[in-house]
């Protein structure tokens, strides 16, 4: 039976008529969607940065620009100052759609690296900016999506 869960979700709704709930029918929505297109999901760094005169933390936006679809993106902010990582944020985001999440992460004074967990959506778009103590992006650092570099690693 259709329980209209692809109501606004999906172009093929109701071809068939489906937003009538008669019993023992069944949506052809479940079958067209499940060709949907699937999503890569990949990991996006940074490198490891020097922090620059003045910067206090890193500044991470995430934008989901989906109508429709909703996604979950991880950010982490890594401490290499000893050689070896150390993650000082490990935050998973739920991106609804048309909205953006912002993360701030103090990193002053070490290098450190963005990592993010991107789901892989052409609508998802991730940048991050070097920010001084009065939240004022300082130039050097700022690094859009296509700025950052895909890892070979796998995704969380």
């Amino acid at each position: 039976m259709c329980d209209n869960k692809y109501e606004g979700k999906c172009r093929h709704y109701n071809e068939d008529k489906c937003g009538e709930k008669r019993k023992n029918h069944y949506c052809k929505c479940e079958d067209k969607c499940k060709d949907k297109e699937k999503f890569k999901p990949m990991v996006l760094t940074t490198g490891v940065l020097n922090t620059v005169v003045g910067q206090t933390a890193a500044h991470i936006e995430i934008a989901n620009l989906d109508p429709v679809e909703t996604f979950q993106a991880r950010v982490q902010v890594i401490n290499w100052n000893s050689g070896s990582p150390v993650i000082l944020l490990n935050q998973l985001v739920t991106l609804l759609p048309n909205r953006h999440i912002v993360l701030t992460q103090n990193v002053a004074p070490f290098h450190y690296e963005v990592r993010i967990f991107h789901p892989g959506s052409p609508n998802v778009i991730a940048n991050t900016f070097a920010i001084n103590a009065a939240t004022f992006t300082l130039p050097g650092l700022t690094f859009n999506q296509k700025d950052l570099m895909k890892l070979d690693i796998p995704s969380v």
